[in-house]
């Protein structure tokens, strides 16, 4: 029981060290901590909800949050729906450090004429998404 409570001590005070954690990682006799990627609109209250005609210049701010193990290059893309046709908007590429968030503002062209138009944010690997839909503002004659 003695030489139990001992190695147990032991395994403790070794797995406070860095190395010793992440020894103990390897080895499988403890966890590894929990890594996943977010991805949220910066500003989602200054998304337009109504869009005319004529076409607008609109930002579309977005955050990428790491909170992985490892740095990681995420590749985004911006995509515009309406009705049956989808348009890819913008491309890019950001390297992100283990627990740091990027901020990402595109500015994206958009004008619609009838129902609604769909603005899609997406990353590659992982593969997640976010959107956000406008209707459009019947023409005045």
């Amino acid at each position: 029981m003695v030489t139990l409570a001992a190695i147990v001590m032991l395994t403790v005070s070794i797995g406070q060290t860095s190395t010793g954690h992440a020894a103990l990682q390897e080895a499988d006799l403890i966890g590894k901590g929990a890594s996943y990627t977010s991805l949220a609109f910066q500003r989602p209250q200054s998304l337009p909800e109504q869009l005319s005609s004529e076409q607008e210049n609109i930002p579309i701010p977005f955050v990428i949050h790491n909170a992985g193990t490892g740095a990681h290059d995420y590749q985004w893309l911006v995509l515009l729906v309406q009705g049956t046709a989808t348009r890819r908007v913008t491309t890019g590429t950001v390297h992100i450090a283990s627990g740091r968030s990027a901020s990402i503002t595109q500015a994206v062209q958009l004008f619609c004429t009838q129902g609604q138009i769909q603005i899609i944010v997406s990353l590659a690997r992982p593969a997640e998404s976010i959107d956000a839909r406008a209707a459009c503002r019947p023409t005045s004659k």
